[in-house]
């Protein structure tokens, strides 16, 4: 109990002096801030203080005094941004924050992912690693670690085990397709360099294609050398695939676009309530795709670095953009030590801008304006307003409003009930397996024919495949509320007829979908007989955005006229 009355005794203390050093810290360093700002946060935080020990000290049950104060950061936050955030222990941020600043880390080089409730090896194990040289391959289940089953185990906790440091073992069991018996492997943990270009090579003769996956520190250098390498190959035009890249540092993004942005030019700024926290990038060197043609695809699934990279580009006019509009993600994040322990603060500071002027975050982000100073909710929300014109170099309309939006926008394909359960269930990954374990000797121009696909409905029939459509499920919601009720035979009757013939019109899914589940199947068969570079290459004819951009790059007349100001073409 006194210790108990010291910790709380001890809290409110902390928290007095805080507000007093941190209101002397925002009068000093903060923009603009109405005078009793600091007054009003000491004496907010000291209440704060005396409700936490009240409810502690007389609550009619005993409280768990750390868990009380989580909940009461946890509320506070959540009235913010989805990225301000209290992180508690270091595992996995210290380990993200290593990935990204160094490219390596202690493990044994592979890439998991949920497959039928066990953590399965989804890509080729990366060459070179613990794991490449034990033979574990794509494919392979990860049912014990340590003689610890992964049956329960979240993707991140199974990672965590695999992950540690180097020279120490891991004892991992493994159940492989076509085995009775689990494999068993004692892995030495080594420093693993995880490389963020995925895939770079020449389309055809003339156009090269680099996928960047995400931007750690290592970004910049891979994409110059990889760029380098393809322009002795007599590459002409350049393919930037950004997508579904969610981002990574910011000097990352600011070397990649200094492969392509004159030097001396403005790549992205950042602002933010402290003056001290104003900064501005540009590029430092000559670039080493300078002025030839060059199309950046973005999704929307690119975010943060993808799109300063994106953004640059285009309001610098130094590329065309091709795919659907971007994420909005153009927050910075500070992290902040809170305690001894590892514990910390991750806070937005400030926002970026594209050299246009543009804002890269989509606005809406603050969960309640409530609590914004000065805010005043009886007021029409202005978030909606319409969207604000900005000028690239070349005087080219962009519009503001939060991400990028490309200069030839593609749809994405519409993803339906069919094709969405056949990847959630992993029938396109499994069935691939399967197949080229039995067809090694298959070409990479193979196409997906009629036995192929008959040999997948097979597949799926053994494994009892089913899904319901959208249609369906409110079928079965609307018979609930028929018999709760209690309505007559003849609405239920005509109900019954209309499920029929929602039945009936499914039967004809498979056929309308085979075009894609045909791509599906040469992409994931593709993954499982040549890897990595086999499935990026299997797609390069089907891939609709990817198509636009080469049709673009080859036809300089459609390409520069879109480089140019509106009222120019």
């Amino acid at each position: 109990m006194k210790d108990k009355k010291l910790l709380t005794i001890g809290l409110i203390v902390l928290l007095a002096v805080s507000a007093t050093m941190f209101g002397g810290w925002i009068a000093g360093q903060t923009k603009t801030e109405k005078p009793d700002y600091y007054f009003q946060i000491e004496k907010n935080m000291a209440l704060f203080g005396r409700i936490y020990e009240e409810v502690t000290k007389r609550y009619v049950e005993v409280i768990d005094p750390e868990k009380f104060m989580r909940a009461g950061i946890d509320g506070m936050l959540r009235t913010l941004d989805p990225y301000t955030m209290y992180i508690e222990h270091e595992g996995e941020t210290n380990f993200d924050l290593k990935l990204l600043t160094t490219g390596k880390y202690g493990g044994v080089g592979m890439r998991i992912a949920k497959r039928d409730g066990w953590p399965t090896v989804v890509e080729p194990p990366f060459e070179g690693t613990p794991s490449a040289r034990a033979g574990i391959r794509e494919g392979d289940k990860i049912i014990e670690i340590n003689g610890e089953t992964t049956k329960d185990f979240t993707i991140s906790e199974t990672a965590q085990r695999l992950r540690g440091k180097i020279g120490t073992e891991v004892n991992i069991k493994i159940r492989r397709y076509g085995m009775e018996k689990p494999l068993e492997f004692r892995l030495i943990r080594a420093e693993i360099n995880v490389s963020d270009i995925a895939y770079a090579g020449l389309i055809d003769d003339e156009i090269g294609y680099i996928r960047l996956s995400q931007f750690t520190r290592k970004a910049g250098g891979e994409l110059q050398d990889s760029i380098v390498s393809m322009k002795k190959q007599g590459m002409k035009g350049l393919i930037l695939d950004l997508r579904g890249n969610p981002g990574g540092l910011l000097e990352s993004a600011v070397q990649v676009a200094e492969c392509f942005v004159p030097k001396n030019n403005l790549i992205v700024s950042k602002h933010g309530r402290l003056s001290s926290s104003d900064k501005e990038y540009y590029s430092r060197v000559d670039p080493v795709w300078p002025d030839e043609p060059l199309v950046v695809l973005v999704d929307g699934f690119s975010a943060s670095a993808s799109e300063i990279v994106a953004g640059a580009i285009q309001d610098l006019d130094r590329g065309v953009i091709i795919g659907r509009p971007t994420f909005g993600k153009g927050l910075v994040q500070t992290v902040i030590p809170v305690d001894r322990n590892g514990s910390s603060l991750k806070i937005t500071s400030e926002k970026y801008y594209l050299p246009s002027g543009r804002l890269i975050q989509k606005p809406g982000f603050i969960r309640s304006k409530n609590v914004l100073w000065g805010y005043d909710k009886s007021k029409k929300d202005t978030t909606k307003k319409e969207e604000k014109i900005y000028y690239t170099s070349a005087k080219r309309e962009v519009k503001g409003g939060g991400g990028i939006k490309p200069d030839i926008e593609i749809k994405g394909e519409k993803m339906t009930p069919l094709v969405g359960n056949l990847i959630m269930k992993s029938m396109f990954f499994n069935f691939a397996l399967d197949y080229a374990s039995k067809h090694e000797a298959l070409g990479r121009d193979f196409a997906v024919n009629d036995q192929i696909i008959s040999d997948f409905k097979t597949f799926l029939k053994e494994k009892d495949f089913t899904y319901k459509t959208s249609a369906e499920e409110l079928i079965e919601d609307l018979k609930k509320a028929i018999d709760q009720d209690e309505l007559s035979e003849q609405v239920k009757g005509k109900v019954e007829a209309l499920e029929e013939a929602i039945i009936l019109e499914k039967k004809d899914d498979f056929k309308k979908n085979l075009p894609v589940i045909k791509r599906y199947l040469r992409q994931e068969i593709s993954a499982k007989l040549w890897g990595t570079k086999g499935k990026y290459e299997s797609v390069f004819h089907d891939d609709r955005v990817i198509k636009k951009a080469v049709e673009t790059l080859k036809n300089h007349d459609e390409y520069f006229s879109l480089l140019k100001p509106n009222d120019a073409n």
